[in-house]
């Protein structure tokens, strides 16, 4: 099969939306078209399945706490402990009416594809009718997925609902088992796979093996919320403990299946390169489902928004995702020793002749997640640093707003902070500047909002791993899950694992360093259970280098930086939208909103 053209799902449909806003064709709300001027031919078809996808509440490069097209302040980077912005007013505990998606009018919209459509299967071919079928329930199984995920049990509605010919009453629907929304997802996700082709037949359109990959992730989330939730609202909330190995089961063998389709990207020999190029290389055997952008018709501002400060663009912003210390010595060293930094001995700073000496040691595919203080980006040093000691420790700390600050002694002139030094309002807070997704191709005068055109892989076959992995420990198969996470951590350029090392833990902290900055971690806590343990009056951490005037060295003080995070259990589940609740009777609320 060609995997080229299966990776680059959504690029087809994408250029349809492109191509419908450069020609100023304007269609009509979706329940207000005439089903003749729809369902007759392919680009009535296409019209309407671009909409369906255009729906879809990707997680991408554009979203953020208010919605899935806004500025991209990573809050679920913060929440999960991975980010930081340079904005302090930002930094907030995680809350139930973050991230909402309460997606009804895009399911009527599918629903009343898969009640209309068949009436028209005539038009076509057998082949072709079955394909748009199984694109639709694909796309409702994605919606419910993303509503499970957040609220629990939400109303399972699979047909029109009409009014005036319904009555207010009867349109009003109860909640339905979060056990029963999940079986609902996988036998939509069962009936794409069972209509959908094997390879895509046109570049955009979905295919089994990203059915597959959805079922993955959506029953591996079913499976964690039976092993480690619990059930409250008589079922609304929780799955039983005893149906946790089913969903498992589910979970890995459609990874298995997955695994028929896509390989991971190593294309590049040196590791490193290889990791960065894996996010912007378009011809990539690992993607699986993408997100496309296009300017000017539809882009994004990743790059503006989180370029180091001395490389900002002219309009200004940079340095808004800031790694925490914390996410970076998560990662293991290339010899499988704790990622900790030593950056003290007795008490005493280690002196370093230059900033990268203390990351002598790292992954590869953390360097290739971070931009590290003294690293280089675009042909330049990324210059970091938070003050200037006239001598240490007896001397006075110099600190400064303003880069052109200087200090002069007997050694000469030296800058009190790094060009790109910490402590100014638009200047990394942590030390550590977002590597992954920033385009390094991009020239300086053109890092602008709304510029950018890097795709966001929504589902890769990494995850896919990781979710085989997890599952397969789960399952008993250590050695399989052994296998699997080898395959990770060989691409990263990390120590391989031998049997005894597969735990949990391993299993969890693999997931988290493979998919740092990629909108996971804060839905992995959420289905682990864990959030409410790991955060907990927490302040992260930055790590902070100085330079020593009259040594001509460095030294790293590793600081608490924002403000404290809780994360209320609560929270694992969102708060149903109050207006909703306004409007339906029915609806019960999640418990502590």
């Amino acid at each position: 099969m060609n995997t080229s053209h299966i990776s680059n799902i959504l690029s087809g449909l994408f250029f349809l939306i492109t191509f419908v806003a450069c020609n100023s064709l304007d269609l009509p709300p979706l329940n207000v078209i005439k089903d003749d001027d729809v369902f007759q031919d392919e680009a009535g078809i296409n019209s309407y399945m671009a909409r369906l996808y255009g729906e879809a509440p990707i997680e991408d490069l554009r979203f953020n706490i208010n919605g899935f097209n806004g500025n991209p302040h990573p809050f679920l980077g913060n929440w999960a402990g991975e980010t930081l912005q340079n904005a302090g007013g930002y930094n907030a505990s995680p809350s139930g009416t973050g991230v909402q998606w309460w997606g009804y009018s895009s399911v009527r919209n599918v629903n009343y594809f898969i009640e209309v459509f068949p009436q028209y299967r005539n038009k076509f071919s057998a082949v072709m009718a079955d394909i748009y079928m199984g694109e639709a329930y694909f796309i409702r199984a994605y919606y419910y997925f993303a509503m499970v995920k957040r609220y629990g049990g939400v109303p399972i509605i699979d047909k029109l609902q009409n009014f005036p010919q319904e009555s207010l009453e009867e349109l009003k629907v109860p909640r339905d088992k979060e056990q029963a929304v999940y079986d609902f997802i996988a036998r939509d996700l069962d009936e794409a796979i069972r209509l959908l082709p094997e390879a895509s037949v046109q570049t955009g359109r979905a295919n089994r093996g990203i059915a597959y990959a959805l079922k993955s992730k959506a029953m591996l989330y079913a499976a964690s919320i039976a092993q480690y939730g619990t059930i409250q609202l008589d079922g609304i909330l929780g799955i039983p403990k005893s149906e946790a190995t089913k969903y498992y089961q589910s979970s890995y063998d459609a990874s298995l299946e997955v695994g028929k389709r896509y390989s991971l990207y190593n294309k590049h020999a040196d590791k490193f390169e290889n990791y960065w190029n894996l996010f912007l290389d378009k011809d990539n055997p690992e993607a699986i489902f993408v997100k496309y952008f296009l300017y000017p018709s539809i882009a994004h501002s990743f790059d503006a928004y989180n370029i180091p400060f001395q490389m900002r663009g002219p309009i200004g912003w940079g340095s808004i995702m800031n790694p925490t210390l914390n996410i970076v010595e998560l990662f293991d060293d290339i010899e499988g020793n704790p990622g900790t930094f030593k950056v003290e001995e007795n008490g005493t700073p280690i002196r370093f002749d230059n900033v990268m000496d203390l990351f002598k040691k790292i992954q590869p595919r953390l360097r290739a997640s971070v931009i590290l203080p003294g690293d280089v980006f675009k042909g330049d040093v990324i210059d970091v640093q938070k003050g200037l000691y006239t001598s240490y420790p007896e001397g006075e700390l110099r600190t400064s707003a303003d880069w052109n600050e200087m200090y002069t002694g007997a050694n000469g002139s030296k800058h009190i902070t790094g060009k790109s030094g910490i402590g100014n309002s638009e200047s990394t807070t942590t030390g550590f500047h977002a590597r992954k997704y920033m385009n390094p191709a991009t020239p300086q005068g053109l890092v602008l909002i709304g510029q950018s055109e890097q795709a966001y892989i929504d589902i890769r076959y990494g995850e896919i791993l990781l979710n085989r992995a997890e599952a397969a420990f789960a399952l008993g198969n250590k050695d399989d899950a052994l296998e699997v996470i080898n395959q990770i951590r060989d691409r990263a350029g990390a120590k391989l694992y031998q049997l005894t090392d597969i735990t949990e833990q391993t299993i969890r902290k693999e997931r988290r360093m493979e998919l740092a900055f990629e909108n996971q971690g804060f839905w992995d806590l959420r289905r682990w259970r864990t959030a409410a343990d790991e955060i907990n009056n927490v302040t992260y951490t930055a790590l902070c280098p100085y330079y020593i005037y009259d040594e001509d060295k460095y030294i790293f003080r590793k600081e608490p930086v924002g403000i404290s995070y809780t994360f209320d259990p609560k929270v694992y589940y969102q708060m149903i939208p109050t207006s909703e609740i306004d409007k339906n009777s029915l609806l019960i609320q999640n418990p502590g909103y």
